[in-house]
C-alpha cells in the first residue's frame, strides 16, 4: 500500500514540474506576468522592488563565464523589457564606428515562425547608448532586409547604469531598459528574441536570448523563443510548488488515516 502511495505521489509531482511549450517557434517559453511595479525608462532600477513583479530569466553568451539577465512584464497596454549585463560596468559610444552599448528586440507579433522575417508583423526595436541624455532607438521591418521605418508611436527605451537597486552585484553594471505598446501584438503568445552588448567586448561575450547560438538568428524566426502573456501577476508563491506542497501533504494526511484504521481495526479485534 505505501509502495503505491509512493508512486502516486511521485508521479502527481512529476506532471507539476514538467514544462509547458508553445508551438511556433523553437525556442523556450517565458511567461510576461502582468505588472504590480510600475516601470520607469531610466536604464536602472529605478527602486530596489521595480522588476520584484517578474520572473528572472539568464541571457545565454557563448562565453560560459559572462553573466547576465533578462525579465518581462506588462500593464495591458505596454510590453517591458530589462536586461542586465554583469560584466559591462560603464556604457560607452564610438563616435567614428557609430556603436557601443546596444540592445535589440525581435517580436513576432502574429507568432507565424517562418524561415525568413515577414515585412507586416515582424519587427526589431534597437536601442544604442549615445550619451548620457540620449539613447537613440529605432525601429526596422523586413523586405530584403531589416531596414529602417518609422518609429511605432510610444515606444521608449533607455541603457544606462543600475548603482545599487539591482539585487545582482557588481555595482556598476550597464542596464537596458525597453517599452513597446502591446497594440501591435495580434497574439498571447508571441515570438521572441533579443540581443543586448557591449560592442568593445569581444563576440564571445554578447548576450543573446534564445539560443542555441548568436548566430544570424535574427533573420531566422523560426529559431526564437516565444512570450506568453499572462492577465494575472506573478504568484507570490509559484503554483508548481502550491501543487507540489498540496500533494505532500495529501499523501501524509493518507498515511496518518490508514496508519489509524489500523490501530482500529487492533483495537476492534482485541474487544472481541
Amino acid at each position: 500500500m505505501r509502495t503505491t502511495l509512493f508512486v502516486l505521489a511521485a508521479f502527481a509531482i512529476a506532471l507539476t514540474i514538467s514544462p509547458a511549450m508553445v508551438s511556433g517557434h523553437l525556442g523556450p517559453t517565458i511567461t510576461c506576468y502582468l505588472l504590480t511595479e510600475p516601470v520607469t525608462i531610466d536604464g536602472k532600477w529605478t527602486s530596489r522592488t521595480e522588476w520584484n513583479d517578474t520572473a528572472e530569466t539568464p541571457l545565454l553568451v557563448a562565453d560560459g563565464t559572462a553573466v547576465g539577465y533578462f525579465r518581462v512584464k506588462h500593464d495591458l497596454t505596454w510590453l517591458y523589457v530589462l536586461a542586465e549585463s554583469l560584466i559591462d560596468q560603464a556604457v560607452g559610444y564610438n563616435s567614428t564606428t557609430d556603436n557601443g552599448d546596444w540592445m535589440q528586440i525581435f517580436l513576432d507579433t502574429l507568432h507565424d515562425d517562418g524561415k525568413s522575417p515577414r515585412g507586416n508583423d515582424d519587427y526589431l526595436f534597437g536601442a544604442l547608448w549615445v550619451n548620457a541624455s540620449y539613447t537613440e532607438v529605432t525601429t526596422k521591418k523586413y523586405y530584403t532586409d531589416w531596414t529602417r521605418v518609422s518609429s511605432v508611436e510610444g515606444v521608449e527605451a533607455k541603457i544606462g547604469v543600475d548603482t545599487g537597486n539591482s539585487p545582482h552585484p557588481p555595482h556598476p553594471h550597464v542596464v537596458g531598459e525597453m517599452r513597446i505598446p502591446l497594440s501591435i501584438v495580434g497574439t498571447a503568445t508571441f515570438g521572441f528574441f533579443m540581443r543586448f552588448v557591449d560592442a568593445s567586448e569581444a563576440l564571445t561575450k554578447w548576450f543573446y536570448w534564445p539560443g542555441p547560438t548568436l548566430a544570424d538568428q535574427g533573420t531566422d524566426p523560426s529559431s526564437w523563443g516565444n512570450v506568453s502573456y499572462s492577465t494575472q501577476p506573478i504568484p507570490e508563491f509559484p503554483g508548481t510548488w502550491i501543487v507540489m506542497t498540496a500533494s505532500v501533504l495529501g499523501i501524509a494526511l493518507i498515511f496518518r488515516l490508514n496508519k489509524k484504521r489500523s490501530s482500529d481495526d487492533e483495537i476492534a479485534k482485541v474487544i472481541e
